[in-house]
């Protein structure tokens, strides 16, 4: 069997050579990319998003909770001024969650964010993850999200699948309710209020179109936004229920 070589590519700018203009673009569509990799949903609300004479990067909403999140950009190395944004832009939005993208983080800037996750209260978390880049051989370039910190509880709060808390920031997603019997591969899901239907499969995405796409991709398809409440506007032929009003009755069952 041959083997090709796994290289990484070091200069983010000759993927994105912009970060306004490339970067922050191309993450706002390809959302779900950072949003497995930190284990939270997301919908974007607003790319460049006013907080006061600023603006803050992209502004988005947990599709779960609705809880504000703001994420900042940086393809360099973190810095303070960056850092002092974050905070700024989290009061300003009112922020739930905080997620630092950078290049490569510095250890001073690292332990500023686990500081920060240690000091402030449950209801505000700081994210702070690197952007890499990889190729085998000459492949395309594909794009992967490493975390460096995250609150310290994180972990715990996504093997969580109480319903009592409405605090916690992660409720549990498709795969778990694939896990739990409640829906299985080959149902068929309806986007609300329209003819379009895809087939739930396997590994938690759908089939539209004899294509394969995230849930949050196939509604986002279907009805033209750029941030769709997935488990809520995601029907269910079998039982006629939402994913979201499935997810909660077992939930509810099973807490």
């Amino acid at each position: 069997m041959e083997l090709g070589r796994l290289r990484v590519i070091t200069d983010l700018r000759t993927a994105w050579p912009s970060e306004a203009r490339d970067f922050t673009p191309w993450l706002a569509s390809n959302i779900d990319i950072l949003g497995e990799e930190i284990g939270v949903e997301l919908s974007i609300e607003e790319t460049e998003s006013a907080v006061g004479s600023f603006n803050v990067d992209i502004f988005a909403t947990d599709a779960d909770t609705g809880d504000r999140i703001i994420i900042e950009n940086q393809l360099e190395d973190t810095d303070h001024d960056h850092l002092g944004k974050l905070i700024t832009y989290a009061s300003g939005k009112s922020a739930s969650l905080v997620i630092w993208v950078v290049k490569k983080a510095r250890e001073e800037h690292r332990a500023a964010i686990e500081w920060l996750n240690l000091h402030t209260d449950e209801d505000v978390g700081f994210i702070l993850c690197e952007i890499k880049l990889y190729c085998i051989d000459d492949s395309v370039v594909a794009p992967k999200f490493e975390i460096i910190e995250q609150p310290n509880n994180w972990a715990k709060e996504m093997r969580k699948t109480s319903s009592k808390s409405r605090e916690r920031r992660i409720l549990p997603k498709i795969r778990d309710m694939l896990e739990w019997g409640v829906v299985t591969p080959g149902d068929v899901l309806t986007a609300s209020g329209t003819d379009e239907k895809a087939t739930l499969l396997q590994n938690g995405h759908v089939c539209y179109q004899d294509e394969e796409m995230s849930l949050q991709n196939w509604l986002r398809r279907v009805f033209g936004w750029e941030s769709v409440e997935t488990y809520r506007y995601t029907i269910h032929d079998g039982t006629g229920k939402s994913l979201s009003q499935i997810r909660k009755d077992y939930m509810d069952e099973n807490g």
